[in-house]
């Protein structure tokens, strides 16, 4: 064609389509023109937003230009950040996702169209786009390298039809830990390497698989028979994954304060130091449950590494008087006890930020890991009032020692001093909601109430606060507004990932419990012990996950180790371990009841006895003044144990209005029976559960039938 008269001009083109748009029409035509539509006008919309226009959106395709690379780019995250929130309402076989290409390139315009080979080559890097994901031409690159808080992965130069030259690409990173990098150019300059080399690399890299495999299956044997140690010092409990990569351990600095109240600032600041490692990049650290249950021990460095899996370990102290502060740090190689760097700061109570900055860095200098541009990255939904800041740090400190009622008027005064505090607001949701469920349950509805205000006002002042979301999930769980609170747990996973390790990932499994997705529960928890692999409520949910799957014999074995990591002290591990054992209709012996609460201790002496073991239920229920959730779902248990399903169903019912996660007892087989009566049914429909399948998939031991209606096996 020709171009006399058209008019030449250099922009920046994004092209994006849907992935896998044939296979969605085929399974619902109505539902993906819909979706599609609705996602064509979002994209639209942010086109618009950045400055740019929509050249042209034939079927699953948009084309846009901008007169800025940076604006391009910066739409484009935005684009698939919205989309993925949008996602995480959906069921996953409807999810829409896109992948956009952009280019910086020379175009022909007439009428507004725009043509040329800039817009081939946006096409080409849009088809090597991951779904959900963004690639960019070097040309585009080279504009906004500098200019945007993002990373770039290098995938080297592809061919273009009917263009003469290979295309840089760059994949464009969105990971708070990855801003300022660029990876892999290195990787590409290196190959040009010999053929010889390349072969014997290849054959060495198949033997030395052969053996790491024969090792997995060694390994993996050897697992089913090994007893657990009964010295906790030798049982390494972290993973292999962790072991690999640059791992740490904090732990609890020491208070050399003349005042010991001091000690819950000192533990407070000791767990910010925490995380602030854990933002760090390429490094792994362990959680605070974990390095933080050594304390108070006599366990040597060595003995402490070991059972977490790391090669490092930092510890320190702390000297308060007023705003004066000493803090002193060290870091330690854990198989020696070599001291690697140590620093003594005394400041001022204001300096309090840049101290926490400087210790993590100083450690990841001395790991040899980059930090990126050389930035820190904070958490959103902090503070700059210091005092407000130290307060929420005791609050931390009081917490964890269990003074929840100390530590709720704690957080009520920070957020007195600093009302715009978001963190101090969702640390305020994890206190209510610990104490609905710990205490009285004739105040659990007002501390619900009060958890889910405060979780709801973190959400206002900081949108992008991601522990919110998990609190969010785990308040709606217990609520029993169980899709929400998947929704809540899905945006907590799209904001950011890779902040996600302990608890937050065990309230995730926790509601997929509830609900019956027992295999979901499952991959969250691995990955929950690998970052916190001594938290007592982690480990006890991981044996309640692998009766739930049916393997009984699995959750024996992991409740010895926990008895062997927490003795006495693993209050939950033996009420779970005695659900587990009603669960699942064994003929039971007074010996393996072990939990000592008046509901057991007395229905140990009805075992063999029916009747006489339903009268003294009954005479329990009637009795029962301000009984806890946990309390009625244990005569719940009991009276399907002894073949009486209403009564079971009246008590579960009680129990899950308290506190709705306890519907896991639900799928435990002694409740075969409650499952098939009409009343089961209609009670669980009325929670919201068959909305929630229909939306979400349905779990392993139920399924629709007809109209509305279901049956669970």
């Amino acid at each position: 064609m020709t171009t006399e008269g058209f008019q030449r001009k250099l922009t920046a083109i994004l092209s994006a389509d849907v992935v896998g748009y044939s296979r969605l029409m085929r399974e619902n035509e109505a539902s993906t023109v819909r979706n599609l539509e609705e996602n064509k006008k979002l994209i639209s919309k942010l086109v618009k937003e950045y400055e740019g226009r929509v050249v042209d959106d034939p079927g699953d395709n948009i084309l846009a230009e901008f007169s800025s690379v940076v604006k391009a780019v910066d739409c484009a995250v935005k684009i698939q950040k919205e989309l993925r929130i949008k996602n995480a309402e959906l069921i996953e076989n409807r999810r829409m996702e896109f992948r956009i290409g952009i280019n910086l390139g020379d175009v022909i315009e007439e009428d507004g169209r725009i043509y040329g080979d800039g817009i081939n080559i946006a096409a080409r890097l849009e088809a090597l786009a991951e779904p959900g994901g963004i690639c960019i031409s070097r040309t585009a690159y080279d504009q906004v390298k500098t200019k945007l808080d993002l990373g770039y992965e290098y995938l080297g130069e592809h061919s273009v039809k009917n263009i003469d030259e290979p295309v840089r690409v760059y994949r464009v990173l969105t990971g708070f830990e990855t801003a300022g990098k660029v990876i892999g150019e290195k990787r590409f300059q290196e190959r040009k390497i010999s053929r010889r080399l390349v072969m014997g690399t290849f054959i060495t890299l198949i033997i030395i698989a052969a053996g790491l495999f024969s090792w997995i299956i060694y390994s993996h044997q050897s697992r089913k028979v090994k007893p657990v140690s009964t010295e906790t010092a030798q049982v390494p409990v972290v993973s292999e994954a962790v072991k690999a990569k640059k791992a740490i351990a904090v732990l609890p600095f020491e208070n050399l304060s003349s005042d010991p109240e001091q000690v819950y600032f000192v533990d407070g600041l000791s767990e910010e130091i925490l995380n602030s490692l854990a933002q760090i990049p390429d490094l792994t650290v362990i959680a605070r449950t974990s390095s933080f249950s050594f304390k108070g021990t006599n366990k040597t460095i060595q003995e402490i590494a070991n059972v977490l899996g790391v090669d490092n370990i930092l510890e320190g102290s702390v000297r308060k008087a007023g705003n004066a502060m000493r803090i002193t740090a060290q870091l330690v190689k854990a198989v020696d006890g070599t001291n690697l760097w140590s620093k003594t700061y005394d400041r001022e109570l204001k300096d309090i930020f840049e101290v926490q900055e400087d210790i993590a860095k100083a450690i990841a200098n001395e790991l040899k890991i980059t930090l990126g541009v050389g930035r820190f990255f904070r958490l959103p939904g902090g503070t700059e009032n210091t005092e407000a800041y130290a307060l929420y740090l005791v609050t931390r400190g009081l917490f964890n020692a269990g003074e929840t009622e100390r530590a709720l008027k704690s957080i009520n005064a920070v957020i007195d001093l600093d009302p715009k505090f978001a963190l101090a607001w969702s640390y305020k949701a994890d206190i209510h909601s610990y104490r609905s469920i710990f205490g009285p349950s004739i105040s659990a509805g007002v501390e619900k109430d009060m958890a889910l205000k405060a979780a709801l006002r973190a959400v206002e002042l900081e949108p992008n606060l991601v522990f919110v979301y998990t609190s969010l999930g785990w308040i709606k769980t217990i609520r029993g507004d169980f899709i929400e609170a998947r929704l809540d747990f899905n945006k907590a996973f799209v904001i950011a990932p890779e902040q996600l390790t302990g608890y937050e990932i065990i309230y995730q499994a926790i509601h997929y419990q509830a609900v019956g997705n027992f295999k979901m529960a499952n991959e969250l928890l691995e990955k929950a012990q690998q970052n916190d692999p001594i938290h007592q409520n982690g480990r006890a949910t991981n044996m309640l996950n692998f009766a739930l799957l049916g393997d009984k014999t699995r959750a024996e074995e992991e409740y010895q180790r926990g008895k062997v990591l927490f003795g006495d002290q693993w209050f939950l591990g033996n009420q779970y371990i005695t659900f587990i054992r009603i669960g699942f209709i064994n003929v039971l012996s007074r010996d393996e009841i072990i939990l000592s609460d008046p509901i057991c201790d007395t229905v140990k002496d009805y075992l063999e006895s029916p009747q006489k073991g339903l009268a003294e239920l009954c005479r329990l229920y009637t009795e029962s003044n301000n009984f806890s959730s946990a309390e009625f779902l244990y005569i719940s248990m009991w009276a399907a144990y002894f073949g009486d399903p209403e009564f079971a169903m009246d008590a579960m019912e009680k129990g899950i209005k308290i506190e709705a996660s306890g519907i896991f007892l639900a799928w435990f087989p002694v409740m075969h029976e409650v499952r098939q009566t009409p009343r089961f049914k209609k009670f669980f429909k009325k929670l919201g559960l068959v909305d929630y399948w229909n939306k979400f998939g349905w779990p392993d031991l139920c399924r629709p039938v007809g109209d509305g209606d279901f049956v669970c096996d």
